[in-house]
């Protein structure tokens, strides 16, 4: 049992909680913060991010977007209380208590549209220094049987592919509004070999031209590692192959198309091949906590960090209106505050074990990021112990440059024919 004083002390713990069980904000608050509530609606805006947010930013500089609609955050013991200049968290669990944290409005990005019509919200999204894009939405697992079942893209509203030039105009827009280091691309399966490397190609190649940022790119593995040595070579500072569920049975009821298509084992065979091309740390992989037993998602975490692949552990929770508590097909599991606490432990336990690096994989609201999971080590509590804790959390969380990121590519990659591998 986590007691509510230490929640509010601890930053991973706090943005854990908030993300779990939403936060309780007085309607002139709330109407300040995000406008549509005046009509009780909420924007359905966002792709990747859920729409009934609000971004906040906890002691430490610790991102979290946290659920506010009314209608999910009633029986929250966390409240939001005070003005713009004096925001703090309060819990009933602990009232003599309160956090301090910083509040942002949704950003200006939702409320443009590339030159071609599409809203910037439909191709994308923003949460602080978070921005992703995806130059199509398609994917042929959406209309099908093989539709994963978690997937909260709708069949409507789908848009074709995207022109570069929009895309550089959407991150350009993001970018003006604060300061953003990474920008991650994602496509869905849309069929051939490499698993969308060729499509995003000219995407990655215009963000390096145009702008001194990182770019993940966040696609299905392809068939054959050249594919992987091109994601690297056409600019790729961070590749994602998101296996979702590690138990296997697990992976095949719940994400049909992928387990058929590409297979459990591509999916490790493709991270660990991508662990000799990319820089240590530059490798990460999805687990969703909470649609597998605690312990299988744990065997997966040790797994990939073993195999020199970041694990990303979002929990999981209703995705822009798809919930699974509705779907009979999957059981869910319901870990406490404190088996979470473990599991990010055991996380940063091993990557610091390891070396791993975590810090390209950060400053991302909607999940706990790996370089955060250092919040949930408790284990050691000497001051030498600490103090090595500190250098490690210092050196495993160190931003990557994306001028050193493109200098190491320039001396690895050798030009060769663009053709297919």
């Amino acid at each position: 049992m986590v007691d509510a004083a230490e929640i509010l002390h601890n930053p991973g713990l706090l943005k854990l909680e908030l993300m779990r069980r939403g936060l309780r904000v007085p309607p002139a608050t709330l109407e300040r913060l995000r406008p549509e509530a005046r009509d009780g609606k909420f924007a359905s805006h966002a792709v990747f991010g859920n729409a009934w947010d609000l971004d906040l930013v906890l002691p430490g500089q610790v991102w979290a977007a946290v659920p506010v609609h009314p209608r999910l955050v009633q029986s929250s013991p966390y409240a939001l209380e005070g003005d713009a200049a004096a925001l703090t968290i309060t819990t009933r669990e602990a009232p003599d208590l309160a956090v301090p944290v910083k509040a942002r409005a949704p950003s200006a990005f939702f409320a443009g549209a590339t030159s071609g019509g599409v809203p910037y919200g439909r191709i994308g999204t923003v949460h602080g220094p978070y921005l992703a894009l995806s130059p199509t939405n398609r994917c042929q697992f959406l209309a099908s049987d093989d539709r994963c079942r978690f997937c909260g893209v709708g069949e409507h509203g789908l848009h074709d592919l995207v022109p570069v030039a929009d895309i550089v105009e959407a991150v350009r827009v993001a970018r003006a509004e604060h300061r953003v280091d990474m920008v991650h691309l994602s496509i869905g399966h849309i069929g051939g070999e490499d698993g969308g490397v060729r499509l995003l190609e000219p995407y990655v190649h215009a963000l390096k031209k145009h702008f001194d940022v990182l770019v993940a790119v966040d696609a299905l593995p392809p068939a054959t590692d050249g594919w992987i040595d091109r994601t690297y070579g056409m600019g790729a500072d961070l590749v994602s192959y998101n296996l979702e569920i590690f138990d296997p049975a697990r992976f095949e009821r719940i994400c049909k198309g992928p387990a058929r298509i590409v297979g459990r084992q591509r999916f490790l065979d493709a991270l660990g091949y991508a662990t000799t091309v990319f820089p240590a740390g530059a490798i990460a992989c999805h687990l969703i906590v909470g649609l597998e037993p605690l312990a299988s998602t744990l065997d997966g975490v040790r797994t990939l960090i073993d195999a020199g692949v970041v694990p990303v552990l979002p929990v999981y929770r209703p995705f822009k209106g798809r919930d699974l508590r509705a779907d009979p097909d999957v059981e869910r599991f319901e870990p406490t505050l404190a088996e979470l606490s473990e599991l990010y432990a055991e996380l940063w336990r091993r990557a610091r074990k390891r070396r791993l690096p975590l810090g390209l994989v950060r400053d991302i609201a909607t999940v706990t990021t790996p370089i955060e999971s250092r919040f949930f080590e408790t284990e050691r509590r000497g001051v030498w112990s600490r103090m090595a804790d500190a250098f490690a959390g210092s050196r495993l969380g160190r931003k990557t440059s994306a001028r050193l990121s493109d200098l190491r590519r320039a001396l690895r990659v050798r030009d060769v024919s663009l053709t297919d591998p």
